[in-house]
C-alpha cells in the first residue's frame, strides 16, 4: 500500500477480515490495512470455533445479523471466485423435556415474524435427519432448513481473499503494542518496527482487544472464557445431509466434520482466560484439553446419541470465547476516543454474526451512524462496572453457563434483546 492507510483495522480474524471486505465494498478505493500478529489470518479463536449459523434465536437483532451472514454465504463463491465452505444443512433443536419444547415453540413463533423458516418436527423426521438420534430420549423437535455451518478458518480466509482482491492490504506477524491517539482522537499504533500512521483505528482483536484499550484507560467490558471441543472418527453412518445439531438440556451442539461429529460442551463452570498471565500473552494454542470436562460432555449426551460412546476421539479442539455479562456484542466507537472503533465480546455468535459485524462496522466507519438499532452493544453501557474485573469476570461467567438456559420469552441461545 502506497501512502497513509485510510482506515487500519487490529486483528485478521473473521471479524476484521468482514470489516475490511464491507468497507472496500461500501467504499472502493479506500485504503484498508489489516494487522495480525499471529503467522497466518484467522489462525487465534477463528481457527478453534465451530462454525455454526443458526436463526433461532431470541433477541431480533441478533435474527437479523445471522440472516445477513447466511445471504453472505449463500452466493460467495461463485461472485468472488473464494469459497467459504458453506454448508446449508438445516439445524435441529432438539427437546428432552416439555419445558424445553413448549420454549421451542415460543421462540420459533418469534422468528417466524421476522421471516425465519422454521417448524417443529415429529420424531420420525428428525430420525430421518439424524439417524443416530435416540428419538425415544426426546419430547419434540424444531427444524431450521435455511441454517448451515462453515469451516470457520475457511471462511474468514475467504472474506480476507475477496477484500484483496478489492485492494486491501493483509500483514501478518504484525503485533500492535499500543494504540496512537493525539487530542481525543486516534491517528494510527505502535508496532515493534514502529509507530504508523492512518486514519480510523477499528479493533477486532477479540481476547485481545482489551489489553490494547486499557493503554487508553478504558475498560472493555468482555472476559475470554475457554472453550473446549472434540471430533471423533468418521462414521460410516453419518449422511450427507446431517444437520447442525443443538441440544440445549444437555448444554451440547454437534455437527458432521471431516466424516467424524465435532461436539461441544457449554461448561456449566466456565473458566475465565486471563491472555495477559503470560510474559508474551496467553495465545489459543496455549489452552490446554480438559478430557474429563469432554468425558462429561459425552455422558450428557449418551441418551440423545448413544452411538457417540462407540466413536474413539480423533481431535481435541480448544480456543477462547469472549463473552460480556448481557450476551451481548461490545460494537462501536470507543469512548471518548474519535476515530476509534471496537468489536469484541462474541459471546459464542462470532461467526453467525460476521457479515453483520463487517457490515455495522463500516456503517459506523463511513457514515457514522448504522441503520440498525446497536445500542445494545455500546462499548460504555456498564459504565463504571466495566472497570470491576471481579463483577465483570463473575457476570460474563454466568452469562456463558447459562448460554442454553430457559428464559420466560423462550429459548434465549445468547444475546438478550
Amino acid at each position: 500500500m502506497s501512502g497513509r492507510p485510510d482506515v487500519i483495522v487490529v486483528g485478521g480474524g473473521i471479524w476484521g477480515a468482514s470489516t475490511a471486505l464491507h468497507l472496500v465494498r461500501r467504499s472502493p478505493g479506500l485504503r484498508v490495512l489489516v494487522l495480525e500478529r499471529g503467522p497466518t489470518l484467522a489462525c487465534e479463536t477463528t481457527s478453534q470455533a465451530a462454525g455454526q449459523i443458526g436463526q433461532l434465536r431470541a433477541n431480533p437483532l441478533m435474527v437479523k445479523a445471522v440472516g445477513r451472514t447466511l445471504a453472505l454465504l449463500e452466493t460467495f463463491a461463485a461472485t468472488t471466485g473464494h469459497d467459504p465452505g458453506f454448508v446449508r444443512s438445516g439445524s435441529l433443536h432438539v427437546a428432552t423435556t416439555a419445558e424445553r419444547m413448549a420454549a421451542f415453540r415460543r421462540t420459533v413463533e418469534g422468528v417466524r415474524r421476522l421471516g425465519v423458516a422454521a417448524e417443529e418436527v415429529d420424531l420420525v423426521r428428525a430420525h430421518e435427519l439424524v439417524p443416530r438420534l435416540n428419538t425415544a430420549a426426546l419430547a419434540g423437535a424444531v427444524f431450521v432448513p435455511g441454517d448451515g455451518y462453515v469451516d470457520a478458518p475457511r471462511c474468514a480466509r475467504a472474506y480476507a481473499a475477496a477484500a484483496a482482491d478489492a485492494g486491501v492490504e493483509f500483514r501478518t506477524g504484525c503485533e500492535v503494542k499500543a494504540l496512537r491517539t493525539e487530542g481525543g482522537r486516534a491517528h494510527g499504533v505502535d508496532m515493534a518496527a514502529g509507530p504508523l500512521d492512518g486514519g480510523v483505528v477499528v479493533v477486532t482483536g477479540g481476547p485481545w482487544t482489551a489489553r490494547l484499550l486499557a493503554g487508553l484507560g478504558h475498560a472493555v467490558p468482555a472476559v475470554p472464557i475457554r472453550l473446549q471441543q472434540l471430533r471423533t472418527v468418521p462414521d460410516p453412518g453419518l449422511p450427507a445431509h446431517h444437520p447442525v445439531v443443538r441440544i440445549p438440556d444437555a448444554s451440547c451442539y454437534l455437527r458432521p466434520e471431516a466424516g467424524g461429529y465435532l461436539y461441544g460442551y457449554i461448561d456449566p463452570h466456565p473458566l475465565a482466560v486471563d491472555v495477559g498471565a503470560a510474559a508474551r500473552g496467553v495465545r489459543t494454542a496455549d489452552i490446554a484439553v480438559d478430557e474429563p470436562l469432554m468425558a462429561e460432555a459425552r455422558g450428557r449426551l449418551a441418551g440423545v446419541f448413544p452411538s457417540l460412546g462407540s466413536l474413539a476421539v480423533d481431535h481435541y479442539r480448544q480456543g477462547m470465547v469472549t463473552c460480556t455479562p448481557d450476551a451481548n456484542y461490545v460494537l462501536g466507537p470507543a469512548p471518548g476516543v474519535a476515530g476509534l472503533f471496537v468489536a469484541t465480546g462474541c459471546s459464542a455468535m462470532g461467526i453467525a454474526g460476521s457479515a453483520a459485524v463487517g457490515a455495522w462496522l463500516a456503517e459506523l466507519v463511513l457514515d457514522g451512524r448504522s441503520t440498525d438499532d446497536l445500542s445494545p452493544f455500546d462499548p460504555g453501557r456498564f459504565g463504571a462496572r466495566a472497570a470491576d474485573c471481579d463483577w465483570l469476570v463473575a457476570e460474563s461467567r454466568r452469562v456463558y453457563a447459562n448460554y442454553y438456559s430457559l428464559a420466560a420469552g423462550g429459548t434465549t441461545y445468547g444475546g438478550r434483546a
